[in-house]
């Protein structure tokens, strides 16, 4: 696998269904944004691939892509397989494609060496899920320095990829989220949610753990991730999914696409009628 083989599979799926970019990363690549079903009706948002070694989640949602283009369901799906693109190809392919040499020496010197296999971060050394501006920085795991991995960045909601993501959301109406990463198969839920709102995600997440088979954990000790923000500011059910067993390494490769796919290919429809 290469980043280009992930590229081809988004520029083959514009072909067949609707589809416009949300910004650019960092390092000028188009975040693919795709529209599957009606734009009338309830509309729900999922994400993959915010977490660069967690690519995965990206190969996975391009196959759903494919797969839920001849699907019947009501209301819309607006699937962003790829939030980090730059942090993607550097696991990929290494630092070699950067043209900057002074970016491509700092990102080395940061990572420790030339095998980014295990980077999270995106091209600034920021890890996109714990930068979002909802208790920023109170994470268990945050980092205050650069790093391949849970650097929060140096102030909330820093980073071009996420501010793209946010522009992007507030253009649409949507009720409900879904975040794809990997691994643990387990899905999280219920960031700092009490009440009705603890009650309504604890019975969604009964139904999506029944179909797919992963634990269901209330969030707690993270915060400044993608579900936390859409959750807190926007209201609805948001839940991060994480995909392949925790016994395998990171990153987890399309080896164990086949398999991931089938437990989670019905978890985004059924997630849409739930919501």
């Amino acid at each position: 696998m290469n980043y280009f083989k992930i590229i081809e599979k988004i520029n083959g799926l514009k072909n067949c269904c609707k589809n416009f970019s949300i910004g650019k990363s960092l390092l000028g690549e188009d975040i693919v944004c795709f529209h599957l079903g009606s734009e009338k009706g309830k509309q729900i948002v999922v994400e993959g691939g915010i977490h660069a070694r967690e690519y995965i989640s990206t190969l996975f949602l391009l196959e759903e892509i494919d797969y839920l283009l001849n699907k019947k369901f009501d209301g819309g799906i607006y699937i962003i397989p790829l939030m980090n693109p730059d942090g993607v190809r550097l696991v990929l392919d290494g630092a070699s494609f950067i043209q900057d040499e002074n970016l491509k020496k700092f990102l080395i010197n940061i990572n420790g060496s030339e095998d980014f296999s295990l980077w999270k971060a995106n091209a600034n050394a920021v890890d996109l899920n714990v930068n979002y501006d909802v208790f920023w920085g109170e994470g268990k795991q945050n980092v205050r320095k650069l790093a391949s991995a849970n650097f929060i960045g140096y102030y909330a909601n820093s980073e071009i990829e996420n501010i793209n993501f946010l522009n992007f959301i507030k253009k649409i109406n949507f009720s409900g989220s879904l975040s794809f990463h990997s691994k643990g198969e387990v899905i999280y839920y219920g960031f700092k949610l009490r009440g009705e709102r603890l009650k309504e995600e604890k019975q969604i997440v009964k139904v999506l753990s029944k179909l797919n088979g992963y634990m269901p954990i209330k969030t707690k000790n993270s915060t400044g991730g993608l579900s936390d923000y859409l959750s807190y500011y926007y209201k609805v059910p948001a839940f991060t999914i994480e995909l392949g067993s925790d016994h395998l390494r990171h990153p987890i490769t399309e080896k164990f696409l086949p398999s991931i796919f089938q437990k989670n290919k019905q978890i985004i429809t059924t997630f849409l009628n739930l919501v």
